[in-house]
C-alpha cells in the first residue's frame, strides 16, 4: 500500500485531511476505521496505543488512503478502502 499511496501522491492525490490530536477523538470522527478494507487492524491497534497521534487523509480514484503518524517517531501506518463518492 505504501507504494500505492506514494504513486497517487506523485499523481496528485487529494489530502483531504492532515490532523494531530487526541487519538480516541480522531479515532471516533475522522478515521472511519469501519470503511477500511486493508489495514484496518494495526491502524486500531495505533489509535488505540497512544494518547496523541496524527492522521492523514488521502484519496485517489478508487480508494481512501488513511496515513496514522505516530507521535512516538514510529513508522507511519498505511490502512486503505473505498473511497466514498457519494
Amino acid at each position: 500500500m505504501r507504494d500505492e499511496l506514494l504513486a497517487a501522491l506523485r499523481k496528485g492525490a487529494n489530502v483531504r485531511l492532515w490532523i494531530n490530536g487526541r487519538s480516541s477523538d480522531l479515532a471516533k470522527f475522522y478515521a472511519r476505521l469501519h470503511e477500511l478494507t486493508h489495514g484496518a487492524g494495526p491502524a486500531a491497534e495505533a489509535f488505540a496505543s497512544a494518547a496523541t497521534i496524527g492522521l492523514a487523509d488521502v484519496e485517489y480514484d478508487l480508494w481512501r488512503f488513511l496515513v496514522v503518524l505516530p507521535q512516538d517517531g514510529g513508522p507511519p501506518l498505511i490502512a486503505r478502502g473505498p473511497r466514498d463518492r457519494g
